[in-house]
């Protein structure tokens, strides 16, 4: 419980910056007339199918309470505390067994998925059948190296975090990246504000 307490608030501060990033997530773009005038497949990246990893947590777009239950049962959860330009959260969810934290973004080049489930980097994708790339190093954004994956065209970037590994898949390196040089631990994303 103190591990709860110690991490709540800054959690709470993490998902209102990360709600003020994304913008309204109340509504869609579906309940906005002028945004289904002019659609335009030419604009639309074709979307990548992302890791398979099971049955994973239903979505809710508000997705604060499912966060804050992954925090109470001891997960230190990674959160974005900035989102890059042009990205929107489509929500978030969590199970407590397995436990597992996933939240789902898009992009401007496409969707993009955040995983969090126990276990190492290595073992959960070579389960998966990925293919081990270069590292990455994101030292300069607070992580350090992230072990990259290919899989069939998606790229992806995982990071061994306590006893966790959080997987984010996305239809390129470059956007991957984006999203992983703005995640912290909900527990760290406090420190930050002041």
């Amino acid at each position: 419980m103190r591990l709860h307490r110690a991490i709540g608030p800054a959690l709470g501060v993490s998902l209102v910056l990360l709600a003020g990033a994304c913008g309204d997530d109340t509504g869609s773009s579906a309940d906005d007339p002028a945004a289904s005038e002019t659609p335009s497949a030419s604009e639309s990246p074709a979307p990548v199918e992302p890791v398979d990893f099971g049955d994973e947590p239903a979505l809710e777009p508000r997705y604060k309470k499912a966060a804050l239950r992954a925090v109470d049962d001891d997960l230190i959860t990674m959160v974005p505390t900035v989102l890059p330009e042009g990205w929107e959260t489509t929500g978030g969810g969590y199970t407590p067994d397995p436990q597992w934290w996933r939240m789902e973004f898009t992009a401007p080049t496409g969707e993009v998925v955040l995983d969090q489930m126990p276990g190492k980097a290595a073992d959960v994708l070579a389960e998966a059948g990925l293919t081990a790339g270069d590292d990455v190093d994101l030292s300069d954004w607070g992580t350090g190296p992230w072990s990259s994956w290919d899989h069939d065209g998606a790229s992806v970037l995982a990071y061994d975090l306590k006893g966790s590994t959080v997987v984010l898949q996305g239809p390129d390196q470059e956007t991957v990246r984006g999203l992983a040089e703005s995640l912290l631990p909900a527990e760290d994303a406090g420190e930050q504000e002041g």
